[in-house]
């Protein structure tokens, strides 16, 4: 394959939690996003079916597949006597990669998923490198410092730098040889598919570091665990940087060194 004409990674799908097809993935996407910003606040009752059925443009069967998939995401709790209600914010499974995905640079809780996921990141990412310095094979090595070589804007723009990014960590969980660790690939795309806008919007003059990207890659490729863990946390801490001003609020504007 020609890099140099061809984007070298995509974005996957495979790895998202698994939703309803058709009509039945359009009612839970469209439900999810619109509680995700807060046009159903928690503890507010969403529209009876009859009323959905003609919002949405579905059948009843839909709407009911689609509000026992966001009960199952702990998003929504239906009960006989009050309807289907609008759980806390603190009750939706926040590591499913659509609960996620449906929350909006804008979205009432953006900032604290931005700095929360930020702090989960710190407790295995850098543990995870360590263990791909030890166990990865070849050609993993050699994907990893690819992917962080192409952590840049040009000439394939944001959506080519998050594929390069999620080549990146997802080729580091695949080759720690945990199968825990690799479950969390889906998790690490839709984490970095919400934190790129996210981050951008609240930190604009901050950079994506392709160099930190390619010294754990570095690191890696030559079987050092403590450098690789070393890196990949300092690493994050520029992530933590912007965290911590995440209410600076000012148009997006990524960049790579």
């Amino acid at each position: 394959m020609s890099f140099a004409s061809t984007q070298p990674f995509n974005v996957p799908d495979i790895y998202l939690a698994e939703l309803p097809t058709g009509a039945g993935k359009t009612a839970v996407n469209t439900l999810g996003r619109m509680i995700a910003r807060g046009d159903f606040p928690a503890g507010a009752t969403i529209p009876m079916e009859a009323e959905l059925v003609g919002m949405l443009g579905v059948s009843r069967t839909v709407v009911r597949e689609a509000i026992k998939v966001l009960s199952g995401k702990g998003m929504v709790r239906t009960a006989r006597r009050y309807g289907t209600r609008v759980l806390p914010f603190e009750s939706w499974n926040l590591i499913d990669p659509d609960v996620i995905n449906w929350h909006e640079p804008s979205s009432p809780a953006a900032t604290k998923i931005y700095r929360d996921s930020t702090k989960l990141r710190f407790i295995f990412e850098p543990e995870a490198a360590a263990l791909a310095a030890i166990n990865a094979t070849t050609e993993q090595r050699e994907i990893i410092l690819r992917a962080a070589e192409h952590i840049r804007p040009e000439p394939y723009g944001t959506e080519g730098m998050i594929a390069a990014d999620y080549a990146f960590h997802a080729t580091i969980l695949e080759s720690t040889g945990n199968i825990m660790l690799r479950q969390m690939q889906g998790l690490i795309l839709a984490l970095l598919q919400f934190s790129y806008p996210t981050g951008a919007q609240a930190a604009p003059s901050e950079k994506v570091s392709r160099r930190s990207h390619i010294e754990v890659a570095e690191a890696i490729k030559a079987g050092d665990g403590e450098t690789a863990r070393a890196r990949m946390s300092s690493m994050l801490e520029q992530n933590q940087l912007v965290a911590d001003r995440i209410g600076a609020w000012d148009g997006p504007n990524i960049r790579a060194l």
